[in-house]
């Protein structure tokens, strides 16, 4: 039974004060996952007056309550295992106590958090390439508004006619041709969001005023009253917010969110198994406060995300791992269903797992083994490859302390064939399963799973012939497979794809490309189309840390840094030998020269016998079948 209630249409001013007071988000709802784009486009179309679309509001009591509900983000950082700052959050917090009555945002969440965040919050992201575990690597931005946009004749690049940023600062800038307000501005102080917190149109308009810098003309100083007149109106004014409410019970308001939902960012499977599992799990007490499953989920993935030696081999968790973990060592099929059908009696089986201390163990162990062992985050085609390992860690009291050669094999084997992307990830888990549940618990069932597989359209097995097969396949675009083979063909640290360490060519890939450049080279018309095709080969490839050797290269002919190296102009190298040794080069310096690329690549002592020579030590090659 669903009861609709007449629609009515609110201005932003009057809708975010219900927010974390009157206003709340159910437990089915995903988590908030706008980027700093769609916020500041959501800002731009307020004040074009472009529609917005619709909330649909489900009214609630607390006598009636079911589910959990989640407060509005203020805060909030794009990054899993951030710690720095105790107010910036990724995920919503639990609502500790209901009020006697409240709404339920079934759809609008979305648009209402970028709102919240605009005008009342911050947005924190990571900088490209820096470290999680370092404060400074974060930029935390508050949403301004760029006074001299928002006339007839802009036309921005990124499609705004209202320019919106997300910024640390504002005022006019070095150019003189933007004027940044933060959109803060409308409200007085930040310590509470009320509608008495906004500031009136006058006394707004004079301290935006106050704030311009003499330099100004009159002609910005009118163009940017004029904008900030927009701000405000566009805020207080505009009733741009349909609410559509609704008065029904639990199950038609899981029905409606679904429907809904699917007009607009994809509900996930994810998202529903999520949802049934808050309703399942039992809710604990943790440090006073209530705590569901998803509320625990999430802080499982943080702190495994946080944890400091996965971060290092750029581990990041999500609750899809989890999940699908949970739903394979549970015996549910591991995969996520939209129609939410699952058994209810395993998923509180999941629940009993999931609250076992050896189950993040086990998940720890599982990723820094991978890690040791070669495989860290890029070197891995999906995580779904080490849940299998998992699950036998979880199940067994296994010394992850030897050789660990089957599981080993089993990672190789599964990555260098894209086993799970070929015979698909429920296919495999379901296999890998059944054969740990069948297994004496000693060592991992590799070869057992692996053979079961066998002849479902992938190759299972891993052994010098497919290692050929691989060194005339695997090239620089080839991601996971790349990663694996070089990080195998180097002894210590070296990583391939690893933030410390660079894929670099060793004869420049640009210049191996150009025509003419080869032919003043000595490289003869008829190969030159040879060299474009083999100039991304794994034997012109090599690992080379990002803060020295491979500056210190760039795009010199190899002949040319190999004088430097032995000059000793090359951080971390002595001389050409020690060079040679590490990234297993051909000695012969007739090889170094464009004329014998092809040679340098294929000769009988060429890169990719010295390649291969290397692998056949390093890689657990094998054929047991």
């Amino acid at each position: 039974m669903v009861d609709e209630l007449t629609p009515e249409t609110n201005s932003v001013a009057e809708t975010l004060p219900q927010l974390n007071n009157s206003l709340f988000i159910p437990c089915l709802q995903r988590d908030y996952c706008w980027s700093q784009k769609q916020v500041e486009m959501l800002w731009d179309s307020l004040l074009r007056g472009l529609p917005l679309g619709s909330l649909l509001i489900w009214e609630r009591t607390g006598r009636n309550r079911e589910d959990p509900a989640y407060e509005f983000i203020r805060h909030y950082v794009d990054e899993r295992g951030y710690s720095h700052e105790e107010e910036v959050r990724r995920y919503s917090e639990r609502l500790p106590d209901f009020p006697e009555s409240y709404s339920l945002v079934l759809d609008g969440q979305q648009r209402l958090t970028s709102f919240y965040i605009g005008i009342f919050g911050s947005y924190t992201t990571r900088i490209h390439g820096a470290w999680k575990k370092n404060e400074s690597s974060y930029n935390r931005r508050h949403l301004y508004l760029d006074l001299f946009s928002g006339t007839k004749d802009d036309n921005h690049d990124r499609g705004l006619v209202h320019e919106f940023d997300f910024r640390k600062s504002g005022g006019l800038n070095s150019a003189g041709d933007s004027f940044w307000l933060k959109v803060g501005a409308l409200m007085e102080g930040d310590d509470e969001l009320t509608t008495d917190a906004f500031l009136k149109e006058e006394q707004f308009l004079d301290e935006v005023r106050a704030e311009f810098p003499t330099s100004l003309s009159d002609a910005q100083r009118s163009d940017a009253m004029d904008s900030a007149k927009q701000l405000w109106s566009g805020v207080h004014e505009r009733e741009a917010i349909l609410h559509e409410t609704t008065i029904t019970d639990e199950k038609t308001a899981r029905e409606l969110f679904i429907r809904r939902n699917k007009g607009g960012i994809e509900l996930s499977g994810v998202d529903i198994l999520l949802a049934l599992l808050t309703g399942y799990w039992d809710t604990v007490e943790e440090a006073g406060t209530p705590t569901d499953a998803k509320n625990e989920i999430e802080q499982l993935t943080e702190r495994l995300s946080g944890n400091e030696r996965l971060s290092e081999e750029g581990f990041s968790f999500g609750k899809r791992f989890t999940l699908r973990t949970l739903l394979l060592l549970s015996g549910e099929t591991p995969s996520f269903r939209k129609d939410g059908r699952y058994d209810g009696e395993l998923l509180t089986t999941a629940e009993d797992i999931f609250r076992d201390n050896e189950f993040e163990q086990a998940i720890e162990d599982a990723f820094e083994l991978a890690a040791d062992l070669g495989f860290h985050d890029a070197a891995l085609s999906s995580k779904t490859v080490l849940t299998p390992v998992v699950q036998f860690l979880y199940e067994n009291d296994y010394d992850t302390s030897g050789e660990n050669e089957n599981i080993h094999y089993w990672l190789a084997t599964s990555v260098l064939n894209s086993i799970f992307g070929d015979i698909g990830s429920q296919q495999v888990l379901e296999t890998a399963r059944n054969h740990v549940w069948e297994s004496d618990g000693d060592e991992f069932p590799a070869v057992e799973i692996l053979e079961d597989l066998s002849g479902r359209g992938a190759t299972t097995h891993l052994d010098e012939g497919v290692l050929d097969q691989l060194l005339n396949e695997v090239s620089y675009q080839s991601g996971a497979r790349l990663n694996v083979l070089l990080t195998h063909l180097y002894h210590g640290d070296r990583r391939a794809g690893h933030a410390e360490y660079e894929v670099d060519h060793i004869f420049p890939r640009g210049k191996l490309s150009k025509e003419e450049f080869l032919k003043q080279h000595d490289v003869a018309p008829e190969q030159v189309g040879w060299y474009r095709e083999h100039r991304d080969h794994i034997a012109n490839l090599q690992l080379l840390p990002n803060d020295g050797e491979n500056q210190s290269k760039g795009d010199r002919d190899f002949s040319d840094w190999l004088e430097r190296v032995e000059a000793s102009k090359v951080d971390n190298l002595t001389d050409k030998k020690e060079y040679f040794d590490i990234h297993r080069i051909p000695r012969d310096e007739s090889l170094h020269k464009y004329p014998r690329f092809e040679r340098f690549l294929m000769d009988e002592r060429g890169r990719t016998q010295l390649i291969r020579e290397e692998l056949r030590r390093t890689l657990p090659l094998n054929n047991p079948y």
